[in-house]
């Protein structure tokens, strides 16, 4: 699939949702740093309103925690996990979203998507009606993570310290942790310029709850 068809088919999916239930519907685009979830999340919100629905888009960053702000323990990696985000600070967020959309307004914010890393770990999978999760090589992720974060770490060196010491190693306790690939709804790999998709939905009337 291109990025556009991904995009589409996403919003198709999370429509057919909709369609079955009246309460607020949490979506979760998950995945490693640089993997292309921002771009994806604009596009699917985008398709969304094109398909005559109202979302709002919240991502994981909004909820970091400064370093300075940190005593970390652990090792990097471990830290950049565990304490990077305020989870509590995300699972409020979320709480008044539902609670306002059912004491106040139940069409208000009946679609909410959210975009980050460690967003399908273990602790907060429960609030999610539907998961993405997608994939991209180390390479490339590399490659992303010079072009866009030169300009905070300051050079190309400090880039690829900081991902192959926090970043990259995260993603892989998170992956052998909490399992995201195999019990995403929808996994998506990047190669070669297209999305290779496969999913839990066998059809836009029928949504196969594996988890």
């Amino acid at each position: 699939m291109s990025q556009d068809e991904f995009a589409t088919y996403i919003a198709q999916k999370i429509r057919t949702l909709h369609s079955q239930s009246r309460a607020p519907q949490f979506i979760a685009l998950n995945g490693r740093d640089c993997a292309g979830k921002s771009t994806l999340a604009k596009d699917v919100h985008q398709q969304l309103s094109r398909l005559g629905l109202s979302a709002t888009l919240l991502s994981i960053d909004a909820f970091l925690i400064p370093r300075h702000l940190r005593t970390p323990s652990t090792p990097e990696h471990i830290d950049y996990f565990e304490n990077a985000f305020d989870y509590t600070a995300l699972v409020q967020a979320l709480e008044t979203i539902k609670n306002r959309a059912s004491s106040v307004d139940p069409n208000s914010y009946d679609i909410v998507l959210v975009e980050g890393v460690f967003l399908l770990r273990e602790e907060l999978y429960h609030w999610w009606d539907l998961t993405v999760w997608v994939e991209a090589d180390t390479a490339m992720i590399m490659d992303r993570a010079i072009k866009r974060d030169k300009k905070y770490f300051g050079d190309e060196h400090t880039v690829r310290r900081v991902y192959e010491n926090r970043c990259l190693p995260a993603q892989n306790y998170h992956i052998q942790r909490d399992l995201p690939k195999q019990n995403a709804d929808i996994t998506a790999t990047f190669e070669n310029g297209t999305w290779r998709v496969t999913t839990t939905f066998f059809s836009d009337g029928e949504y196969a709850a594996q988890k």
